[in-house]
């Protein structure tokens, strides 16, 4: 953040060079007697100190940008929350691995919801203790933990139909409809 208001204070530096004008600031720094520089020259100095200070602040706004992509704030890690709970609801899923949860599926939803919010590698999903389906939800950078809870109903659909190995038999493995809701704060 320092190295961000260093560049603006450069830029507004040559920003006040710019708007001043480079003869008064010329004239009051040498004696009168003094050989002066042609109209075109202190015109010259004025559109360069324009793009100087112009340089500057682009470098700054860069600067600002690139620590904005490096973390995550707390609104944005609720939207990517909030975003993942609606696609887990579009379609039926498959019970996942009791250890586990919905954990992956959870953490994959939010890095898909936050592609151009925060790096990506610093999501954490982790299922709250008591063996429910509540997870808490953090991402790098932001100061607060979103409690995703997830509700599992046997979907109406039926399930996945898996045929058995002596091509009589069959059976299929149930698909749930989820429902999942979002809070601030630890579960």
């Amino acid at each position: 953040m320092a190295v961000v208001i260093f560049l603006f204070v450069i830029a507004a530096a040559f920003l006040v060079v710019a708007l001043v004008g480079p003869y008064r600031l010329y004239w009051r720094a040498r004696p009168q007697a003094a050989r002066q520089p042609s109209d075109a020259a202190l015109a010259v100095g004025r559109v360069a100190a324009f793009g100087a200070a112009g340089v500057f602040v682009f470098g700054g706004c860069s600067v600002q940008a690139g620590i904005d992509r490096a973390t995550w704030s707390a609104s944005e890690v609720r939207e990517a929350a909030e975003d993942a709970a609606d696609s887990m609801a579009a379609d039926t899923q498959i019970r996942r691995d009791p250890t586990d949860g919905y954990t992956s599926l959870i953490k994959a939803g939010v890095m898909r919801a936050g592609d151009d919010q925060g790096p990506l590698y610093r999501v954490s999903v982790e299922r709250a203790a008591g063996g429910g389906h509540d997870y808490e939800i953090s991402a790098g950078g932001a100061a607060t933990t979103v409690c995703m809870h997830v509700t599992e109903e046997k979907s109406a659909e039926g399930g996945v139909f898996v045929p058995g190995a002596d091509g009589g038999s069959s059976s299929s493995i149930p698909e749930y409809d989820l429902t999942a809701t979002v809070d601030d704060g630890a579960c």
